[in-house]
């Protein structure tokens, strides 16, 4: 935390959103993919301790995650909300309405500012300009047509699915994690698919869950418990976008 800045008492809504902006964020800081170097040493530093120090400087951390704040700064802005309101987060990483208030000109302004992040100018200039009509800003916009920022980071398919935020039902806990009814994405027949796939996934938050429960998943990690609602727009809103790739994208390449 920078000197003079002042801190505020938070609100335990405010400390379960940003908690989820840190839960997701970790693994791909982890394997050294997305934001600034060690930054998910704050970000774990404030799920565990979550005083209002330690949440500025978890905001000051994933402020530099090139693939996520830009998109909160977008679907703040255009809903008139804080981008670390509850709200916007949830809308970014699991889906909810605010997704729909997004013009499609300030969704291009979007992608045209990531060259300032990193994604080289030809890139942004033709994906802002070939942005397929009825995308909508949700985390797997960013995986499935920007793909990614970190040239580290190739596009394979394995990658564009670890890093698609998973949704998959509890089957039972085990010694190496957590088995799972998830999904995998495939590539079959010119078409991005998703397809059901039993998984062991890992549990390094140590999430309390029963058999039965739903969990979300990134990279490989199950992130958190997530209700039938959050799950219902996690899904309609990865496959509005997987569809919407495959239309206008796949579909100019191959027809």
């Amino acid at each position: 935390m920078k000197t003079g800045q002042k801190v505020f008492p938070l609100q335990q809504q405010e400390i379960d959103s940003l908690k989820k902006a840190c839960l997701y964020s970790i693994p791909p800081n982890k394997l050294g993919f997305c934001g600034p170097e060690g930054a998910c040493q704050k970000l774990e530093k404030f799920i565990s301790n979550p005083s209002p120090e330690n949440a500025l400087d978890a905001k000051n951390s994933l402020k530099k995650f090139n693939a996520l704040y830009p998109y909160l700064e977008l679907i703040a802005e255009a809903n008139g909300r804080q981008p670390f309101s509850a709200e916007v987060i949830e809308a970014y990483w699991l889906g909810n309405g605010l997704l729909e208030n997004v013009s499609f000109r300030e969704m291009q302004k979007t992608i045209l500012s990531l060259q300032k992040h990193g994604l080289p100018r030809r890139i942004a200039e033709r994906k802002a300009a070939g942005l397929p009509d009825g995308m909508l800003p949700h985390h797997s916009m960013h995986v499935l047509y920007i793909n990614f920022i970190n040239p580290k980071v190739k596009p394979l398919i394995q990658n564009l699915g670890n890093c698609l935020i998973q949704w998959g039902e509890v089957q039972e806990k085990t010694a190496k994690g957590i088995s799972i009814k998830g999904i995998e994405l495939i590539s079959e027949s010119s078409e991005l698919k998703l397809k059901e796939k039993e998984k062991t996934v890992q549990n390094p938050f140590n999430l309390l869950i029963q058999e039965k429960d739903q969990v979300s998943v990134h990279w490989g990690n199950a992130i958190e418990r997530i209700s039938s609602d959050e799950l219902k727009n996690l899904k309609k809103y990865a496959i509005k976008n997987l569809e919407t790739v495959n239309i206008h994208v796949f579909g100019e390449k191959h027809g």
